[in-house]
């Protein structure tokens, strides 16, 4: 009976310890984690904004609800050049998918994935070749979806549902530009 108490403390002792250990490595580098977020979504509006975008101020904007009227505020990039908006969806293969879209006067200009946890070597492509099927083009003369739902976006072959997940940004953001867009017009 002795051994085994002696066994509990001692592992009981190395539980704590460990856990100290990472909260402490948790506290020192949590400033460092957010600051490199930060400089990766400041990277991502220059990426998606056609070359030269200067004047880079970050807003927010209220978006009410079509369901329940409550509303959700989103912040957003304006630059010289146009808009970048930050967008989170739920629908990709393997969970979230958060990217930034750039909008540039009547077009679609880019996106840039910050986090996924799409299929390596399939859905992963949202990060590479499938920019270039849905970049540069008309916003509201693209029909963002894929082709299987009777879009103009060719999906990435055998990754069909993150090619859906990064149209469905899009269309997230076209509305999240139509409302900065009225309430801009609204002040002017």
């Amino acid at each position: 009976m002795k051994e085994s108490t002696r066994l509990v403390v001692v592992l009981s002792v190395v539980c704590l310890v460990s856990a100290l250990v990472v909260a402490i490595a948790d506290d020192l580098t949590k400033d460092a984690i957010k600051l490199a977020r930060e400089k990766q979504r400041l990277s991502a509006v220059y990426e998606v904004q056609p070359e030269g975008a200067t004047n880079i101020v970050e807003k927010t904007i209220a978006i009410p609800s079509p369901l329940d009227g409550s509303s959700a505020t989103n912040s957003y990039w304006q630059t010289d050049k146009g808009y970048v908006i930050p967008v989170t969806v739920p629908n990709g293969y393997a969970g979230d998918i958060s990217l930034v879209l750039g909008f540039a006067g009547d077009d679609f200009w880019s996106y840039k994935v910050l986090e996924h946890s799409e299929t390596p070597g399939l859905g992963e492509n949202i990060t590479g070749s499938f920019i270039e099927k849905v970049k540069r083009r008309p916003i509201f003369g693209t029909k963002w979806a894929v082709t299987k739902d009777d879009g103009d976006i060719e999906p990435i072959t055998a990754a069909t549902i993150s090619s859906r997940a990064i149209c469905d940004a899009i269309g997230q953001g076209i509305k999240i530009l139509e409302a900065i867009e009225i309430e801009r017009d609204c002040h002017q």
